[in-house]
């Protein structure tokens, strides 16, 4: 019998049964690696570390808001590399970290400013990845993106609540962010063709309006 990745109490399993839980991974690398391994083929070869999260809250359930959500991170470490001549390889040693909903934060912010600057120093810039990330990134709604984890993070009533240090780097976070999203939407307003003007428009009128929330926010001109 095959189980999903979702969080499963042991009680509700029937010993009858031998159960697998399936879940999908991705590479995993230090720092020190992605400085070593420029290219896609470099980060999808000769790979013995997988991760993949799992999101949880402190009343059980898996998902809530951002306030709440935490997630465990879990580092696999296989015997051999992949690929291999099996499909399947032993996995020798599994490391398990859990992030508080402030370092999910940080977390997810930091991917965004890696991802949005691996676009745009890309040699071929990929353009619908780079206006997929954009929009995402410069979104202004209520409960979604950058913003909401700025509102329930660095508003003044609530800074309070978490470590300061985790606080500064969430802002610093911010701050790299806020760069990153200005660079992209100058590499897009560069290579876009005159049928998406009113498209890119749109996307610097929404980053706008989100550096000026997160300037009041962070009491520091932003963008």
């Amino acid at each position: 019998m095959i189980q999903d990745s979702g969080k499963v109490n042991p009680k509700d399993l029937d010993s009858k049964y031998a159960y697998i839980q399936v879940t999908h991974v991705i590479p995993f690398f230090d720092e020190k690696e992605l400085q070593e391994r420029k290219t896609e083929f470099e980060r999808s070869h000769n790979i013995r570390r997988f991760m993949f999260e799992m999101p949880f809250t402190q009343t059980g359930k898996r998902q809530g808001g951002v306030e709440e959500q935490c997630k465990r991170r879990t580092i696999l470490t296989a015997i051999h590399c992949f690929p291999y001549v099996k499909k399947r390889i032993p996995v020798m040693y599994q490391h398990h970290t859990d992030l508080n909903p402030i370092e999910v934060a940080i977390d997810e912010m930091s991917k965004k400013v890696a991802e949005l600057r691996q676009l745009c120093s890309s040699a071929e810039v990929d353009m619908i990845k780079l206006q997929l990330k954009l929009q995402g990134s410069v979104s202004v709604q209520v409960n979604a993106g950058p913003l909401a984890y700025a509102r329930a993070f660095l508003d003044d009533t609530n800074t309070k609540r978490y470590p300061d240090n985790k606080v500064k780097l969430l802002k610093e976070v911010f701050r790299q962010f806020v760069e990153a999203c200005g660079q992209a939407l100058a590499v897009n307003e560069r290579l876009i063709k005159e049928d998406q003007l009113e498209y890119q428009e749109e996307m610097k009128a929404n980053y706008r309006e989100m550096t000026k929330e997160l300037s009041e926010i962070m009491h520091e001109q932003m963008g």
